[in-house]
C-alpha cells in the first residue's frame, strides 16, 4: 500500500531523531572510554554529569528542527535507572495511526541494532481495539502485517497474552505481542500478582532464565537485569530466584513498545509501569497527547489529512430545532438512501464500491431503561420498521450489551446500513462507510456531537470521488440550535488535532472495577418486599400492570378529534432545517463556509407520511391518516392552500402531537382511575411474582485512583444506608443533601437510593415509569415505608405534576396485607406512603414532618 506523503514525513522524521540516538549511544560510548585512565571517584563524578543518550538525542533534535515540540525532555525511567527513548506521533483520527506505527517498527529497530530482530510489545487501551488490531496482524493481507512482514524478511511471529515463545525467536524471528494495557498493569500485592498472567510463573519462558538452583547464573542476570521480581520467603518458590513470568521476560528482552491512544496512559503508575518493561524504544501514537508527559517530535493537522484524500470533507450539518427526534432520523434516512443512489451511480461509471452507512445516537440503550421518555435503541429500531427499513438484515444494535456488528461491513454483500448505538462506537472504529450521523439525545446532543463526529470522517480507500456528495460528511442533529452544533462541532475538529476524544474525557485513571456492596450485618437474608402497581389477570391472580396491554389498548382513539385547525397559524420556517457547512481553509483553520443557510422541506403534502409520524402517539395509521386529513381539509376551508401548508407542516404535526396527546392522557388517566377504584388496578403486597424484592446486595462501578465513597459533614462513611456504602457522585446537589439529613435522623432504621435504571418502578397512566429517588424504612416498632422523589429548583413542572398526582393516587389507595396474609412476609411494611420533596427553604421541615 503506497504510503500518504504526511505518512512518509513522518516516518522520516522519526528516522532523524533514531539517527540522533544512536549518535548520542556511540558520543557517550566514547566519551566514558576516553574517561577510563581517571582516577576514581573523579570518573564516576564526570559520567554522572553525562546527559542521558535519550536526552541529548532530544536536545539534538528540538535544535535542529526537527522535533515539532519546543518543550525540555519529559522522563521516563526504565529499571536500570537510565531513560527511555520515547517519543509521540500526534496523528488525528483517520490518519492511519497503525499503518504508520506497522512502519515504524521496522525503521526504529534497524537503526537501533541494525538487524531487524528483537521484541515488539503492542499495547492498545480497550477490547475493542484490541480485536481490531489482532484482526489486521493476523490478517496477511493487511497493510499493517505486510509492513511487519516486509521490514523482517517475512519472519514474524504473532503472540498473545500466555502464548510461548524463545530466546531463539527473539534472536532470530520478529516476536510482536498484542496485550491490553488494563493487563499489563503492576500487581499490587501478591494475591493480584498471582491473578494477573502477566506476572504469574510459568514454564513458556524458561530459555530466558538459569536453573533455578544456579546461583551464579542467577545472580549475573540479577545484575543485569536489577529490576527482576523475585520470589521471597514465603512466594512457593526458591527464596531468591527470578520468577519465570511474562513480565519478567520482558524486562530482559527490552521490547520495543507501540503505545496506541497514548494518552491512556498519562496516570503516574502506568507511566512507571511501562517504564519497568526496560523498551528499548517506545513509540506513542495518540490524536490528544499531554505536553507534561509526551515528548512530540510530530504533528500532523486536518488539513494535510484532507490533503491526502482521508477524510471526509466539508461536514454538511443540518439542525432540525423544532422538528421531533423522529422527523430527524427521516431526514437522515432520506439523506443515507439518497447517498447510496449516487454511490450506485458511481460505481456503474467504474468507481469504487461504496454502500453508504448511518450511525443513530440514542439516549438509553438496557433493556431495562426503555421508559419511553428518552430515545431508547428499539423506539429507534420501531420507528425505521415503521418507515420502511428491513430492520432484520439493514438495521444493526452496538452496544454494551447487545454487539450485533461481525466486522464485514466493507463487504460487498454486507446488507447493513443503519448502526444504532450511544457508546459502543467510540473506540475501534474503523469504517469509512459511515456517511450520516444522526444524533437524537436531547440532553446531551452537544457532547456527543463532539465526540462522534470523528466516526463518519473516513474517506473510503482514502480517495475521494467525483460526486461531491460522497465526499461529505453528513450530520443531522435532533432538538439542537445550529448555533450550539456548530460549536459542538468546532470542539471536535478544532481541538487535539481532530481526534476523538472519548479518552481524554474519560480521563487516564485506573479502570472501573464491579465493586459488590453487601446489606448491613442487621438486613442481612430479610425479605424486604415492595408493593408494585398490578392488574387482575383474569385467573383469580394479578400481574404488574402493563401499560399497553391494560390501558393503551382501551383507549377510544377513533374518537379522538383535532380542534385547533380552525385556529391555527402556520410558520413557515417551521418547516425547514437550518445548515452550515464546515471545511478547511488553505491555512489550516476551520471555518463556516457562507452564512447559515435552510433547507425547504417540499411544497407538496405527503399525508401517509405525517400519519406515520404520528404513529408514536396514535398506534392506528388509519386513525392517524383520517386526522391528518381532516386538519389538512379543515386548514384548506379556511383559504390556506397546499403550498402554505406542506412549508408549515410541521408546525401542524407539532399542534397535533400536543393537542392529542392531551386527550389521549386525559382517557388513560380516566381508566386507570376506574380499575384503581374497583380494585381491578391495585398497589398492595400479593405474595406473587407481581410484588418486588430488594436485592441481597448491589453492585457499582468503582475506579480506586479516582473514586470514592460518599461521607458526612465530619468525613465518616454514611451509616443509615441499606447497603453498606454508596459512591461519591451518585446524589445530585440537593440529593446529597436529602441523604445526609436522613443519615443522620434517628427517625430513619435505613435508607437508600434508588436509580431510574432499576427494577422498581411505578406504573401509571402513562407508559414510562416513575422511578422516585429513595425509599426508606422508619424507625420504631412498625415496618412503615416512605417512597420519596426530590425535584430541584424550578422543577415544578408538568412532569412533576404527573409524579405527584400518580403518588397521591396509589397512597389514598394502598392496602395493607390482611392479618392472614401478612405471615407470607419477613419485612410487610404495614404501611406505606409517597411524598414529593421539592427544593425550597422549608424542606427540612417538611421532610421531618413526613418521618413522624
Amino acid at each position: 500500500m503506497r504510503l500518504k506523503e504526511y505518512q512518509l514525513d513522518t516516518l522520516d522524521t522519526l528516522d532523524k531523531f533514531v539517527e540522533r540516538l544512536v549518535a548520542a549511544r556511540s558520543d557517550l560510548t566514547g566519551t566514558i572510554a576516553a574517561l577510563a585512565n581517571v582516577p576514581e571517584p573523579t570518573r564516576s563524578e564526570l559520567v554522572s554529569k553525562l546527559d542521558d543518550p535519550a536526552v541529548a538525542a532530544w536536545n539534538k533534535a528540538r535544535a535542529d528542527g526537527v522535533a515539532i515540540s519546543p518543550a525540555d525532555w519529559r522522563p521516563l525511567a526504565d529499571g536500570h535507572g537510565e531513560q527511555v527513548p520515547h517519543v509521540c506521533l500526534q496523528l488525528p483520527t483517520g490518519s492511519g495511526k497503525t499503518l504508520i506505527a506497522g512502519h515504524a517498527v521496522g525503521r526504529v529497530l534497524s537503526g537501533l541494532d541494525k538487524a531487524m530482530t528483537g521484541f515488539v510489545l503492542w499495547i492498545v487501551p480497550s477490547e475493542a481495539i484490541y480485536k481490531q488490531t489482532r484482526r489486521a496482524l493476523r490478517d496477511r493481507g493487511h497493510p499493517l502485517r505486510q509492513a511487519l512482514e516486509v521490514a523482517s524478511g517475512g519472519r514474524v511471529k504473532l503472540l498473545e497474552k500466555g502464548d510461548d515463545f524463545t530466546a531463539a525467536d527473539v534472536a532470530n524471528e520478529l516476536p510482536v505481542m498484542l496485550l491490553m494495557l488494563q493487563s499489563a498493569r503492576q500487581p499490587k500485592a501478591t494475591s493480584e500478582q498471582k491473578a494477573l498472567k502477566v506476572f504469574r510463573e510459568s514454564g513458556n519462558y524458561a530459555s530466558f532464565f538459569p536453573d533455578a538452583d544456579d546461583a551464579i547464573a542467577m545472580g549475573k542476570l540479577r545484575a543485569a537485569v536489577p529490576n527482576l521480581e523475585s520470589y521471597d520467603l514465603g512466594g512457593g518458590g526458591v527464596a531468591g530466584a527470578v520468577i519465570q513470568s511474562l513480565g519478567n521476560t520482558l524486562r530482559i528482552v527490552r521490547p520495543l513498545v507501540v503505545l496506541d491512544e497514548g494518552h491512556t496512559a498519562y496516570s503516574i503508575d502506568r507511566r512507571k509501569l511501562l517504564g519497568t518493561f526496560n523498551p528499548r524504544f517506545l513509540l506513542e501514537l495518540t490524536a490528544t497527547p499531554s505536553a507534561e508527559h509526551s515528548n512530540i517530535l510530530v504533528k500532523v493537522g486536518g488539513k494535510r489529512l484532507r490533503d491526502a484524500e482521508m477524510i471526509k470533507l466539508p461536514i454538511e450539518l443540518i439542525a432540525d430545532h423544532k422538528a421531533q427526534w423522529k422527523d430527524t432520523l427521516k431526514a437522515a434516512l432520506d439523506k443515507r438512501a439518497e447517498l447510496e443512489t449516487r454511490a450506485r451511480e458511481n460505481h456503474a461509471r467504474g468507481g469504487a464500491f461504496i454502500r453508504p452507512i448511518m450511525l443513530v445516537r440514542v439516549e438509553r440503550t438496557g433493556k431495562d431503561q426503555r421508559d419511553g421518555v428518552h430515545i431508547h435503541t428499539e423506539d429507534v429500531v420501531a420507528a425505521l420498521n415503521d418507515m420502511g427499513v428491513p430492520t432484520g438484515e439493514w438495521v444493526r444494535r452496538q452496544t454494551a450489551s447487545v454487539k450485533e456488528l461481525d466486522g464485514e461491513l466493507m463487504s460487498d454483500t454486507s446488507q447493513v446500513r443503519v448502526i444504532v448505538t450511544k457508546d459502543a462506537l467510540r473506540e475501534g472504529w474503523d469504517c469509512p462507510f459511515a456517511y450520516v450521523l444522526a444524533l437524537l439525545s436531547k440532553t446531551q446532543a452537544r457532547n456527543a456531537l463532539t465526540q462522534m463526529i470523528g466516526r463518519v470522517l473516513r474517506q473510503p480507500f482514502a480517495k475521494r470521488t467525483e460526486v461531491d456528495d460522497l465526499n461529505s460528511a453528513w450530520v443531522y442533529c435532533a432538538d439542537l440550535a445550529v448555533k450550539d452544533a456548530v460549536e459542538s462541532i468546532r470542539k471536535g475538529l478544532e481541538q487535539e488535532g481532530m481526534g476523538d476524544l472519548k479518552y481524554s474525557i474519560k480521563g487516564a485513571g485506573a479502570p472501573a472495577e464491579t465493586k459488590r456492596i453487601e446489606r448491613r450485618d442487621v438486613y442481612k437474608g430479610e425479605r424486604i418486599l415492595i408493593p408494585r402497581v398490578t392488574h387482575v389477570d383474569g385467573k383469580g391472580g394479578c400481574r404488574e400492570l402493563d401499560f399497553d396491554l391494560d390501558i393503551l389498548s382501551e383507549v377510544q382513539f377513533d374518537a379522538l378529534t383535532y380542534d385547533k385547525a380552525a385556529t391555527l397559524t402556520l410558520d413557515d420556517l417551521g418547516a425547514q432545517r437550518r445548515a452550515a457547512r464546515f471545511d478547511y481553509s488553505d491555512e489550516g483553520a476551520i471555518e463556516r463556509v457562507g452564512a447559515v443557510v435552510r433547507e425547504t422541506l417540499g411544497n407538496s403534502i405527503d399525508k401517509p407520511d405525517l400519519a406515520r409520524r404520528l404513529l408514536g402517539l396514535i398506534p392506528n395509521p388509519w386513525i392517524g391518516y383520517k386526522l391528518v386529513d381532516e386538519a389538512v381539509a379543515t386548514l384548506k376551508e379556511r383559504g390556506i392552500d397546499e403550498a402554505e401548508i406542506a412549508k408549515g407542516r410541521l408546525d401542524l404535526l407539532d399542534s397535533m402531537r400536543v393537542e392529542l396527546a392531551a386527550k389521549a392522557d386525559t382517557a388513560a388517566r380516566a381508566i386507570f382511575e376506574r380499575k384503581l377504584k374497583t380494585g381491578v388496578i391495585a398497589f398492595r403486597l400479593t405474595g406473587a411474582k407481581a410484588d418486588w424484592e430488594m436485592p441481597p446486595w448491589d453492585e457499582v462501578e468503582f475506579r480506586p485512583l479516582s473514586d470514592t465513597w460518599e461521607t458526612d459533614a465530619d468525613g465518616e462513611l454514611l451509616q443509615r444506608t441499606l447497603f453498606e456504602r454508596i459512591k461519591h457522585g451518585e446524589l445530585n446537589g440537593f440529593e446529597r443533601d436529602v441523604a445526609l439529613y436522613l443519615d443522620g435522623s434517628n427517625a430513619i432504621a435505613w435508607w437508600w437510593r434508588l436509580t431510574s435504571r432499576g427494577a422498581w418502578g411505578l406504573q401509571g397512566w402513562r407508559r414510562h415509569k416513575v422511578y422516585p429517588d429513595f425509599l426508606m424504612r422508619l424507625s420504631g416498632d412498625g415496618r412503615r415505608m416512605v417512597v420519596l422523589e426530590t425535584k430541584g429548583k424550578q422543577l415544578d413542572n408538568e412532569d412533576t405534576a404527573f409524579k405527584r398526582e400518580l403518588m397521591e393516587a396509589l397512597g389514598a389507595t394502598y392496602q395493607k396485607p390482611s392479618p392472614g396474609e401478612e405471615e407470607l412476609f419477613d419485612d410487610s411494611p404495614d404501611a406505606i406512603r409517597f411524598r414529593m420533596l421539592m427544593q425550597e427553604e422549608n424542606w427540612k421541615t417538611e421532610l421531618s414532618t413526613e418521618l413522624t
